[in-house]
């Protein structure tokens, strides 16, 4: 029964894993047996993460390219001939009045939130066919969301529009495919002490003055009734369960992990 937890020979693509979620992600599956192929569009800290993980596969990779998709499914081909898990992870978030965002704010986290998860899942498929033919029980695309995709968050309508396309995407290609052995669910984390956070552009208080990001973080923990932020080793664990092979009945399914975020 255990062995229905290991990732032991399977061969996973875990994208935006220079940092993060995306890091832990890739350290619990190495931990776990999986042959990793890690992406980020962050080379340096990419190999940085890499060097940890023996045998792993680092590709510089801009998700939001179809031709650094292209290029990464061809290695996949060249050095393994097949693909178990996709963990499509990369995403961006950006913070704006709604009166004051232009559609660029909405394009360009479309673009990176769910257009990569698009190309991802479309590339993903013809080299998880072939794990299948090879005698995989199924395959395993998990799709990171966010709470945010779910319910409102002042000052994040173009964020949280594309994390809502990401959970209907989801499941429209997990209904489309669960015949064929390849699975679709979704993580939703909520607020998480991350890079992601570190890097948004913080909310402005009334009289428009930028909001530090230890503040805004000190906020939402606030709001969190388990009284933290979620570090990226709560998250992590749920995405390797969904892959693994003790998830073989769940597709089109989502997972929250959130501290009680949204139950309240």
């Amino acid at each position: 029964m255990d062995s229905l937890f290991t990732l032991n020979g399977k061969v996973a693509i875990v994208t935006g894993a220079a940092s993060g979620i995306g890091q832990e992600t890739a350290r619990l599956f190495h931990s776990l047996g999986a042959r990793l192929i890690v992406t980020d569009i962050d080379e340096t800290g990419l190999k940085t993460a890499a060097a940890a993980w023996e045998g792993a596969t680092p590709h510089r990779h801009d998700v939001a390219s179809e031709a650094d998709w292209t290029a990464v499914f061809a290695a996949v081909e060249r050095d393994y001939g097949q693909l178990d898990i996709l963990v499509n992870n990369a995403g961006i978030m950006m913070a704006k009045p709604f009166a004051d965002a232009g559609i660029e704010i909405l394009r360009r986290q479309m673009r990176i939130n769910v257009e990569s998860v698009y190309l991802g899942m479309q590339g993903a498929l013809p080299p998880m066919r072939a794990a299948l033919s090879k005698g995989a029980a199924t395959t395993s695309i998990v799709n990171i969301a966010s709470v945010y995709g779910k319910v409102a968050g002042a000052e994040y309508a173009a964020y949280s529009a594309t994390k809502g396309a990401v959970r209907a995407l989801s499941k429209a290609v997990a209904s489309e495919m669960a015949l064929t052995g390849v699975r679709v669910n979704t993580v939703m984390p909520g607020p998480v002490a991350t890079n992601l956070g570190a890097r948004w552009d913080p909310p402005r208080d009334a009289d428009g003055h930028l909001i530090p990001p230890e503040e805004a973080l000190a906020a939402w923990a606030r709001m969190i009734p388990m009284g933290r932020l979620g570090g990226t080793a709560d998250i992590a664990p749920l995405v390797a369960f969904l892959a693994s092979d003790a998830a073989s009945f769940i597709t089109g399914s989502e997972f929250i992990a959130d501290g009680g975020y949204t139950a309240v």
